[in-house]
């Protein structure tokens, strides 16, 4: 079980890229199950991130079409890998800005995502 928490560190790497893993501080995050996002920075720049931990490609695929039907807006399952604590992930991309407009996007997306999550574990469909 990981113990992400504001403030400590965590490290991604870019395997694709041959990037390796590079420490990151968490900014801000919402942990909800299996999904996790978080905004990072590494004290100069700052990116962010959402991803589905133990989850296989195809359910990525759903919970993105999920959460685009739900929030109206695009999501898409990046084709780009990330390397985060040692575990090799696919994450989620979206629009989003650093302004008041884009501000409830990240957190409103992982709720749906964890949302549709739940409904695909207990035999939902939509």
């Amino acid at each position: 079980m990981h113990h992400w928490e504001v403030g400590g560190i965590i490290n991604i790497g870019w395997p694709d890229f041959g990037r390796p893993e590079h420490p990151y501080t968490i900014v801000n995050m919402d942990h909800l199950g299996q999904v996790f996002r978080a905004r990072v920075t590494d004290g100069e720049k700052e990116g962010g991130f959402l991803v589905v931990l133990d989850c296989p490609e195809v359910v990525l695929e759903m919970l993105a079409k999920e959460a685009t039907k739900e929030l109206g807006f695009k999501v898409i399952v990046s084709n780009l890998r990330c390397s985060i604590d040692g575990t090799v992930l696919r994450s989620f991309d979206y629009e989003w800005y650093p302004t008041p407009e884009f501000a409830e996007r990240p957190t409103s997306l992982a709720h749906a995502i964890s949302g549709a999550l739940e409904t695909m574990k207990q035999g939902g469909a939509s």
